[in-house]
């Protein structure tokens, strides 16, 4: 067999076992396993921990929210994608007023085909139900290649109605799409931050009580509820605390398909940081609000059970400026934070290094169930004969200290900044292809494809 390039000797780890082997790649797929085998481009491994690329199927590229675009663009986040081990993505693509969810869809595609580093897949966000005709356009996005949806359930401009979040969940049933949810009661938040504000209780450090985890709570039970009797599975994004991963288990239990997604900030950050001087505050806002350790012990014993599924970023990034500018309230700031180039990095440091979560559960977490769930397995998500050649090689015993300028995100910040970790991604491959070495891009090409993704598998 004629193989282009080995991979040799590395512990090549999957969601259901960890072998020393060779792994051989032809055309930019998965060729032959064993050992021994050799090519004219040969890549050592000996003490590395070799696993499939990471597949985030959460992030905000070139997005709009509440009106203001996100700094990072298809090009710049893709770049910090391929840097921290991350080898495709799912972006949004929202709907805009008097827009048809299908031309969403284009127009978002076109403009990653033109800037991305990476493959690529995309869910359409549902914001006005009423002007699309959902039972033809859900089946066009299927050909299309768009097998998910999401809804907000709060946000201004964003969340649905309760009318209109079962005409979407109904016709995504009908259609076999999964159902993104941003599961937060939007009426009890925006009470809440009415109630705040008039009090002149503006500051970060109010959030949590503006966005609570009883309005995580009641949202999934409410959706899950929705969700079972119409028969629609959906998938939860950015969980968060404790008592939404209650409210989750009472859901499964009465029968609603729900799955479950966390995200960095989650998992290492909590609430301390709203109490930080002055505007730096501001850096961490974002939807829902970091928690208390509480809620991360609970988050952390999710993962290494299984109860939660997947792990992504929500990577949306605005500048300090831009988030410490604002003086109204903590109502009016940009959500989110920069996270895609360290995420990868984190998990494996904070997880796998310390022994708080195993091998084959970061492999599920980051790679298999995302592909799984998302219609992109077996190509994707995977170290199989004939998967694409999406990998990457992490050293247990390297040791880096996260630097905000460092960082290829196009924000001038980072919420790890300075922090140390040991165990880290140092090579990626895409297609077989290495684009990033050492924290360096070897290949500049932005050779991303969008991926045209199959309907869910149940987990």
């Amino acid at each position: 067999m004629n193989l282009d390039v080995v991979v040799r000797s590395g512990s090549v780890a999957t969601a259901t076992s960890t072998v020393i082997t060779d792994i051989g790649i032809s055309d930019g797929r998965i060729a032959a396993f064993g050992s021994g085998l050799d090519a004219p481009e040969v890549i050592e491994a000996v003490g590395m921990t070799v696993v499939p690329g990471a597949v985030d199927v959460h992030t905000h590229f070139g997005n709009e929210v509440g009106g203001v675009p996100t700094l990072d663009d298809y090009e710049s986040g893709s770049r910090a994608a391929a840097l921290g081990g991350v080898t495709s993505f799912i972006n949004f693509a929202f709907q805009v007023p008097g827009q048809t969810l299908v031309a969403a869809v284009v127009d978002e595609r076109n403009k990653a085909l033109a800037e991305s580093h990476l493959d690529f897949g995309l869910h359409v966000v549902v914001t006005d139900p009423s002007t699309v005709d959902l039972t033809r356009e859900l089946p066009e996005l299927v050909e299309l290649g768009v097998t998910s949806l999401k809804v907000f359930m709060a946000g201004a401009g964003l969340g649905l109605s309760r009318d209109h979040l079962i005409t979407v969940l109904g016709a995504a049933a009908e259609a076999g799409l999964l159902v993104n949810v941003h599961a937060e009661d939007g009426p009890l938040v925006d009470h809440l931050t009415r109630r705040l504000l008039a009090n002149g209780q503006r500051a970060p450090k109010y959030l949590p009580l503006a966005r609570p985890p009883e309005a995580e709570a009641l949202a999934i039970s409410l959706v899950a509820g929705y969700a079972k009797l119409l028969g629609c599975p959906v998938y939860i994004v950015h969980v968060s605390c404790r008592a939404a991963l209650e409210a989750i288990r009472q859901a499964r239990l009465g029968g609603a398909e729900v799955y479950v997604e966390t995200r960095p900030a989650y998992l290492y950050l909590n609430s301390d940081r709203y109490e930080v001087e002055g505007s730096r505050a501001n850096e961490y806002v974002c939807w829902p609000p970091l928690r208390q350790p509480d809620d991360q012990a609970a988050l952390w014993d999710g993962i290494r059970s299984g109860e939660i599924q997947t792990y992504a970023t929500d990577h949306a990034t605005w500048g300090s400026d831009q988030k410490a500018e604002v003086s109204t309230g903590f109502h009016d700031v940009a959500p989110g934070m920069s996270s895609i180039q360290t995420s990868i990095g984190l998990l494996y440091a904070e997880g796998v290094s310390r022994n708080r979560l195993s091998l084959s559960r970061f492999v599920e977490l980051t790679a298999t169930n995302p592909a799984k769930l998302f219609g992109l397995w077996p190509r994707k998500g995977s170290l199989a004969l004939g998967s694409d050649a999406d990998l990457v090689i992490l050293d247990p015993k390297r040791t880096v200290r996260i630097a905000a300028t460092q960082m290829a995100s196009k924000t001038d910040f980072d919420p790890f900044d300075g922090w140390r970790m040991t165990g880290w991604p140092i090579l990626s491959m895409v297609r077989g292809k290495v684009i990033m070495k050492d924290g360096r891009m070897i290949d500049e090409h932005r050779r991303g494809t969008f991926q045209l993704r199959g309907r869910a598998q149940p987990l």
